[in-house]
């Protein structure tokens, strides 16, 4: 693919609204609690509950760890002469790359009920979900950006449910 063929390009990240300088603080201010509470506990004679108060911090932070890796995921939708491709990356490798012939497109964007949304674009017998991770509202500007950007280089499309 050749960087003047790109009409469009966007890129999907997951929503993190905690960086790793608020998790350090987060992480160092329960630590601190924690060990503070356990102190206390176990003078008064309560020992085991110390261990516990340990437990909690390091299930915390695994769970933002597991959180912060889910975090690196990303899509990015390209808009060539003639395909819509869409990168589906791990990390930073690569896990899935869709091509959609850009002259036949269909985009539905579905909303469900508690703010659960599906964004499915189609090209003839083919289809594919973006952005499962994110709120309708983001995927609903995405899809008036990629209408923009279709109209702008003369492609047909359909929309349904938008």
């Amino acid at each position: 693919m050749n960087k003047n063929n790109i009409k469009y390009k966007i890129t999907l990240y997951p929503y993190r609204s905690l960086s790793k300088t608020g998790f350090f603080i987060l992480m160092f201010v329960l630590g601190i609690i924690s060990f503070i509470a356990g102190i206390t506990f176990m003078l008064k004679g309560a020992w085991p509950v110390f261990g516990f108060f340990g437990l909690d911090v390091l299930l915390v932070y695994i769970f933002f760890k597991i959180n912060f890796k889910s975090g690196k995921k990303k899509e990015i939708i390209i808009l060539t002469e003639n395909q819509l491709i869409i990168e589906f990356y791990n990390e930073k490798k690569i896990s899935k790359t869709h091509y959609l012939d850009a002259n036949w497109l269909k985009i539905n964007l579905t909303k469900f009920k508690n703010e659960i949304s599906k964004l499915k674009i189609s090209s003839k017998n083919k289809s594919v979900i973006v952005g499962s991770f994110l709120r309708y509202k983001e995927k609903k500007n995405i899809v008036k950006s990629l209408k923009t950007a279709l109209r702008k280089n003369h492609f047909n499309y359909e929309k349904i449910n938008v």
